[in-house]
């Protein structure tokens, strides 16, 4: 459904969904490197996967001044998590966006989704290996233009690394998408 017409709060589980070619690379430097990949569209949206990865070499100047266990994670519970909190943005053409943030309070039919869908969204200061590899659900399809995604880690304001890519591979994907068995999810109001 090209233009962004079908909308689901998860993705659906009626769709045989199609990977998009082609990676994004968000940030590459200081030790850090946060990338979108796999991205698998359907006829009502679009997941990808975001994985951030720490050097461990350099990791000890991310230890520092860590109060709390982790040193990244998407969910905000406690003080010492604010400081390392991540979120990820999907801006549409047009100027829509979605935000990792407004999904942990809800989700708002007819609104775009943002809503994390698997994986490891922590990375715990502990962790022998620091990397976090998540699933993300967009939803619904982008019209045409470019679709930007951006990443804010340990509580920026601005974002540490942006990359866009064509909205046209995703929806192409989508269109070639199977689906299995009739929807059930609700159309927006």
């Amino acid at each position: 459904m090209p233009g962004g017409e079908g909308w689901a709060e998860a993705p659906p589980t009626w769709a045989l969904p199609v990977t998009v070619a082609g990676d994004l690379v968000l940030v590459r430097e200081g030790g850090v490197l946060v990338s979108v990949g796999a991205i698998c569209a359907c006829p009502v949206g679009f997941v990808f996967y975001l994985v951030i990865s720490l050097d461990p070499h350099p990791a000890a100047g991310w230890l520092k001044g860590v109060t709390g266990s982790r040193l990244f994670g998407f969910h905000v519970r406690t003080p010492e998590e604010r400081e390392s909190a991540a979120r990820i943005v999907v801006s549409f053409p047009g100027g829509r966006t979605a935000d990792s943030v407004a999904s942990m309070t809800g989700v708002t039919p007819g609104e775009p989704v943002l809503s994390f869908a698997g994986g490891d969204s922590v990375i715990p200061a502990y962790a022998p290996a620091l990397r976090a590899e998540s699933r993300w659900w967009v939803s619904p399809l982008p019209g045409p233009g470019q679709v930007e995604f951006s990443v804010f880690l340990r509580g920026a304001v601005e974002p540490d690394g942006t990359a866009s890519m064509d909205a046209a591979g995703i929806i192409d994907a989508a269109s070639r998408s199977q689906v299995l068995w009739p929807g059930v999810e609700p159309a927006p109001p």
